[in-house]
Formats: structure tokens, C-alpha cells, sequence
């Protein structure tokens, strides 16, 4: 287990450096507008995403361990429902990218394109993640965002191209070059995958479907939830203050997700494993033991943080924030949060309780979409870091009346 942690660590710093990274420099020479209209539209592409991947997503994560002599034919009736349900996310990324952002067609193609590789890409991690190839799943994952922050960096200085087009552009190039990568040179890279021939199982779609897509709704309305408030700046106000919203945000997400997601990453597997072989205590104690360690390092991350927030505002991203104690605080404070509330949640993913997840999630997103309207006309930005940390609260509160009642019952003894 901490040798997976340590792996998923090292594997996520070339992420979260060329993460970190764009932000910055998009910024700085992209500039705020053109950076918070790609953070509306690649979090747009991202909702696609999350709703036409994350059931298949969850389905591996579930039932691959499940079927441990049918493993080839269970990845490629995975495969198969990936590629259609990914047709489907092109359609919709289409008529999205033209009727609501007003992209020209060579925009849309790119935007969409990207959509359609990225959704492969996260196939191929997500098998990664499950069958616990740690090694592989790192090399995987820092290859794209190597090949992606050297074209970023060619298309912005070498070609001085400052649209906000060139990370999509990047991107895309980043996804394909590293799907090559991956058929050619690393190892399994093909083992079992034959999009050829049609696997598809009525009874294992159904099943699978049936599981996940409570939890893709959920999965959906959770990045709705980080994501809204942006939607709402922009009505009110500017692509301006967006995109200083958005850097801000992002930033402290990227770190957020970079110190807890190898923990997320490396304890999901085992999480699930125990829960099915019915050891339900140790399945337990490790959920407690993940949301220790994410408590750890959110403490150390908000103190060095909140140190340095002047120096990191003005001369390295080059902004004026406005209200910057409490936006920093605010932000800091619902992204670790969440975190938390992955690993807060797993007893009710685990006994088949997503519905109940989903319940909470509205709640939240309900009293943020409500809060975002009422104050940030009012306030702007800062009023939205608030609001954002108020609704992840709500989250975790909803969620804990439901353990308490599960407790109460016997069901997580």
C-alpha cells in the first residue's frame, strides 16, 4: 500500500508541476481573459467528459476484480462502451462548442477531438488503477503532460500564439503522441484490446450501467458543484474576472489534488478488494487511516500556503486579488475539504448507496447555485470562494447524518 502511495506521489509532481505551470504562464502571456475562456470551456468538455466516462470508470473500478478469469473479455466489453458512449460526448461537444461558446468549426474540431483522446486516456488509467500497475499508470500519465507543457511552450513563445486555442491544441497533440507511446513501446500496451470486433453483453452493460451511472451523475453534478461559480462570474461580471478567479481556484486545486490524490489512488483498490471479500472492518480502517493522512497534509499545504499568498499573487501570477485573506482561506479550506469527502463517502459507494450521494450532492449544489446568485452580484468573486467553501460543508454534513444512520443500524461494523 505505500509503496502504491509512493509511486502514485512521484508520479503526479510532473502533473502537478506542468499544471501549476500553465496556469501561470497562461496567465502571464495568454492573459486573464483568454485564460478564463479556456478554464469555461475546457471544464465544459470536462462535464462531457465526467458524464459519458464516469460510469464505465466506476464499473472498472468495481467489478474488474470481480471477473479475476475473464479479465480480457471484461476489458474489451469495457473498451467497446467507451468508444460508443465517447461518440456520444463528440455530438453533444459539438453542438455545445458551436450553439453556446460560438467557436468556429476548426475550434470546435480540436476542442472535440481532444475530448474523444482524453476520454481513451482515462480508459487506459483507470484499467491502470485497478489492476494496480502504479509504475505504469505514473509513466502514462507524466508522458502526456511532458509532451503537452513542451508544445504549450513552443506554440506560446516560439510561435507567439496567445489564444486561448494553443492548451487545447497542446493538449490533443500531448493525448495522441502518448497514445503512440503506449501501443508501441510500453509493455501490455495492447494485450487484449480489439476495437474490430463489437463486445457487448446486454446483462454486463445493464449491470455495470446500473451501478455507475448513479455515481456519474453524482461525479457530474460534484464538478458542476467546482466549477459553477465561474459559469455565474461571467454572467455578472467579466472574463477578466474570471480568469482571475479561475487561476486562483485552479492553482490551489492542482496542489490540493496533487498532495491527497496519490493517497485516493493508492487506497481505492484495496478499499474495494477488502469490502468484497466481506472484511468490512479493514476495508474501514483504511478509509479512516486515508482521511488521516489527507488531514496531515492539508494543514502543512494551508500554513505554507497562506505564508506566502502576497508573494505568490503579485509576483508570480501577476494579479490583484481582491479580499486575499479570505479567498485564499475560503479556497484552501473546500478543496482540501473535498478530498476528504472522497474518501468521507466510500462506505455509501461501497454498499451500493450512490443514490444517497446524490442526495447530498443536490443539497450542496443547490445551496451553492443559490448563494452564488444572491452574493456574488453583491460582492463578486470573494463572495463565490465563500460560497464554495459553505457548500462543501454542506456536503460532508448531509453525508455524515447518513453514516451515523448506517452505523446505527449495523450496516458498517
Amino acid at each position: 500500500m505505500r509503496k502504491d502511495v509512493l509511486i502514485y506521489f512521484a508520479g503526479k509532481i510532473i502533473p502537478a508541476g506542468v499544471n501549476l505551470a500553465v496556469i501561470i504562464l497562461a496567465v502571464r502571456y495568454i492573459g486573464q481573459a483568454e485564460y478564463g475562456k479556456y478554464s469555461l470551456i475546457f471544464y465544459a468538455v470536462m462535464l462531457l467528459s465526467t458524464l459519458t466516462l464516469g460510469w464505465i470508470q466506476q464499473g472498472i473500478l468495481r467489478f474488474l476484480s470481480a471477473y479475476p478469469g475473464e479479465q480480457v473479455l471484461v476489458i474489451n466489453r469495457f473498451y467497446f462502451l467507451t468508444l460508443l458512449s465517447t461518440l456520444s460526448a463528440v455530438i453533444i461537444g459539438i453542438l455545445m462548442c458551436i450553439l453556446y461558446f460560438h467557436l468556429p468549426w476548426t475550434e470546435t474540431v480540436i476542442v472535440v477531438s481532444y475530448l474523444f483522446m482524453y476520454n481513451v486516456f482515462l480508459f487506459h488509467l483507470t484499467l491502470n488503477q485497478t489492476k494496480r500497475k502504479s509504475m505504469r499508470y505514473a509513466i502514462l500519465e507524466g508522458s502526456y503532460y511532458l509532451i503537452f507543457f513542451i508544445l504549450f511552450l513552443l506554440l506560446v513563445f516560439a510561435f507567439n500564439n496567445k489564444l486561448f486555442i494553443v492548451l487545447f491544441i497542446a493538449m490533443l497533440a500531448g493525448l495522441v503522441l502518448t497514445e503512440v507511446l503506449r501501443v508501441t513501446i510500453l509493455p501490455e500496451g495492447r494485450v487484449g484490446l480489439d476495437p474490430s470486433r463489437i463486445y457487448f453483453n446486454a446483462g454486463f452493460s445493464k449491470k455495470v450501467f446500473n451501478f455507475g451511472f448513479p455515481i456519474t451523475i453524482w461525479l457530474f453534478l460534484s464538478y458542476l458543484l467546482n466549477i459553477y461559480d465561474r459559469f455565474i462570474i461571467k454572467e455578472f461580471t467579466s472574463y477578466e474576472d474570471v480568469g482571475t478567479y479561475s487561476a486562483i481556484k485552479d492553482f490551489i486545486i492542482k496542489i490540493a489534488t496533487f498532495t491527497t490524490i496519490p493517497i485516493l489512488l493508492a487506497y481505492h483498490p484495496t478499499i474495494v478488494e477488502k469490502w468484497n471479500d466481506n472484511r468490512k472492518k479493514e476495508a474501514i480502517k483504511l478509509i479512516r487511516e486515508g482521511l488521516n493522512f489527507c488531514i496531515l497534509i492539508a494543514v502543512v499545504v494551508f500554513a505554507v500556503f497562506m505564508i506566502f499568498q502576497n508573494i505568490f499573487y503579485t509576483r508570480i501570477l501577476h494579479l490583484e486579488v481582491t479580499q486575499q485573506f479570505l479567498v485564499s482561506l475560503s479556497l484552501i479550506g473546500s478543496a482540501f475539504l473535498w478530498q476528504a469527502a472522497m474518501l468521507l463517502h466510500k462506505p455509501l459507494e461501497l454498499l451500493l448507496k450512490p443514490r444517497l450521494m446524490l442526495v447530498a450532492i443536490i443539497i450542496a449544489l443547490a445551496v451553492n447555485t443559490l448563494a452564488n446568485l444572491i452574493f456574488v452580484p453583491l460582492y463578486g468573486y470573494p463572495a463565490a470562494a465563500v460560497v464554495s467553501l459553505a457548500s462543501v460543508i454542506t456536503y460532508i454534513i448531509v453525508i455524515f447524518a447518513f453514516l451515523f444512520r448506517f452505523r446505527k443500524l449495523g450496516l458498517l461494523q
